[in-house]
């Protein structure tokens, strides 16, 4: 990793092509897939407003799939909405799901935030 100090002069240039890596790749098909789920699921029950954060969920983990900083972003706006729907059902261990897997995302995408525009 680059660190500030550095600047210009960094011994380790930017590779051309990024590279995912294997942790963060399986965490975003697997982010994709289960949120791909929910819109099923909750397109059967009729609810409509966690049917469109699922779609949200989709669009930003395709998003950070492409490198876009604004999906990831989304992704972390989309567990602060499931950390706030825990809350107000009083659920500690969705609370603690919840922050555990913006957590997990945070640190994986950090470690590739060069590769972001």
């Amino acid at each position: 990793m680059q660190r500030k100090e550095d600047g210009y002069f960094s011994s380790e240039p930017l590779s051309l092509k990024p590279d995912r890596g294997f942790l963060l790749s399986t965490w975003l098909v697997f982010f994709v897939f289960i949120n791909g789920y929910f819109i099923y699921a909750h397109a059967r029950q009729g609810s409509w407003l966690p049917l469109i954060w699922a779609v949200f969920g989709v669009i930003c983990g395709v998003g950070t799939w492409f490198w876009f900083k604004l999906a990831f972003y989304g992704m972390l706006l989309g567990y602060a909405y499931n950390i706030m729907q825990n809350l107000d059902a009083q659920s500690v261990s969705g609370i603690v799901f919840s922050l555990v897997f913006m957590g997990l995302t945070y640190f994986l995408v950090r470690q590739k935030w060069e590769f972001f525009k």
